[in-house]
């Protein structure tokens, strides 16, 4: 817990990286929340899979838990 601690002191964060940026997950929401968008092409524009998508934001483009933390990082 030491170590962990000194390394928050230096500005080190750790954890897994995001798989969206900011501008994805902003895209993915405009996307989303248009009924006309296909799902699996937003998947490919954006390099994820759909579950991933999911993960940021719901069907109707609204942010989840994950697209929030990205948005304020």
């Amino acid at each position: 817990m030491a170590g962990l601690q000194a390394a928050r002191a230096h500005g080190r964060k750790g954890g897994r990286k995001f798989a969206l940026y900011k501008s994805q997950v902003r895209l993915a929401q405009a996307a989303m929340a248009n009924r006309d968008t296909s799902v699996s092409d937003l998947c490919v524009e954006l390099g994820v899979k759909p579950v991933t998508l999911y993960r940021y934001v719901d069907p109707k483009g609204n942010l989840r838990d994950y697209g929030k933390r990205v948005l304020e990082h």
